[in-house]
């Protein structure tokens, strides 16, 4: 993520220069840059998606090794305030993962649906009934038990940002503190961006993306910006062709091959179940099992991401805490008192 200025050979903490110190900040930066302007073209598809939060865990694994290497000593303020917004980072997680697992949940009616449409012989009126209900409950239309997250995941981001953006230590951060501090706080806004597009893309079809004001002292700030912007533009075209139009690629088009499937069955029970219609009923089957693996692939693909990244923020919390409790018994041990004399 960043060029490694320290060596094998190079004892843990020692002094770097100011020189030094810019430049591992600057590589940092410039790496981060380089992986956000690779997510370019922006695309609001689970691909996208997964590949959004690969670059978050390789940043957040970045801070790992900057944490390692340049051994910070920013004491318990440093410590106390990573660890207040790290929470908040796996707060995120948890969250997003939760929706993904809703929606994993969803397909199964789907899935039991097809089974009943593409059956050997003519469905009988009952499993066509049943398949209706069933898609019916897919859609949120239903008595089915799911139930969407009621977490706030908006709120959770916005009070991720803008913990981050206020400093750990005012005034008394030493160089290698502030060097640490910075590629924290760089990543906490990517990763509450990217949190953003997400959550709008899993929950809601306004295309409403949660904006993150990134300081301008950060030069990859512009690839943000142009993300967000082209994010925001697909989102808005989805909003003037249809409402049920989803910002999401692969929910959009499950959304609209159940729709055909809805038609179908319409069409078989309006006509009495004629052949041609049955016909045009099982290829709209065929063609929802195969949007609905498609979604399903890259679910899966975006909830390990989502569980690797978790993952990597709690070993960076436990770096942080073994390093503040070794640094604890660094120091000179008291010395003992002095014996009693014969005199005393």
């Amino acid at each position: 993520m960043y060029t490694r200025l320290l060596s094998p050979s190079d004892k843990k903490g020692a002094k770097l220069t100011a020189e030094e110190l810019d430049s591992i900040s600057s590589s940092f930066d410039e790496s981060l840059h380089s992986r956000l302007w690779g997510l370019s073209p922006a695309s609001a598809s689970l691909p996208w998606l997964s590949s959004a939060v690969d670059v978050l865990t390789v940043a957040h694994s970045a801070v790992k090794s900057l944490i390692y290497e340049l051994k910070s000593d920013g004491g318990d303020c440093l410590l106390s305030w990573y660890l207040d917004n790290s929470v908040k980072v796996l707060d995120v997680c948890n969250c997003i993962s939760s929706d993904i697992e809703w929606l994993c949940l969803r397909h199964l009616n789907r899935r039991i649906t097809i089974e009943l449409l593409r059956s050997e012989g003519n469905p009988s009126e009952e499993e066509i009934h049943q398949a209706r209900d069933l898609l019916a409950d897919s859609e949120g239309e239903g008595g089915s038990g799911y139930v969407k997250p009621a977490a706030d995941i908006e709120e959770l981001i916005r009070d991720l940002a803008t913990g981050i953006g206020k400093p750990a230590l005012l005034g008394e951060d030493t160089p290698v503190d502030g060097v640490v501090q910075r590629a924290v706080q760089a990543v906490g806004f990517v990763t509450a961006f990217v949190a953003g597009v997400i959550a709008s893309a899993l929950r809601s079809s306004s295309g409403a993306v949660f904006c993150v004001c990134v300081p301008e002292g950060f030069p990859w700030g512009d690839s943000i910006r142009a993300i967000e912007s082209t994010v925001i533009m697909e989102s808005s075209r989805g909003e003037e062709r249809d409402r049920k139009t989803r910002v999401l690629k692969e929910l959009d088009d499950v959304g609209a091959h159940t729709r055909q499937v809805h038609e179908a069955i319409n069409e078989v029970v309006a006509s009495g179940g004629s052949g041609e219609n049955i016909g045009r009923l099982r290829e709209a089957a065929v063609g929802l099992e195969q949007a609905n693996e498609a979604m399903l692939e890259g679910l899966y693909r975006l909830r390990d991401g989502m569980n690797e990244l978790f993952l990597t923020v709690v070993r960076i919390r436990k770096k942080m805490v073994d390093d503040f409790r070794a640094s604890l018994w660094d120091g000179p041990l008291p010395k003992k008192p002095p014996k009693p004399g014969k005199n005393e």
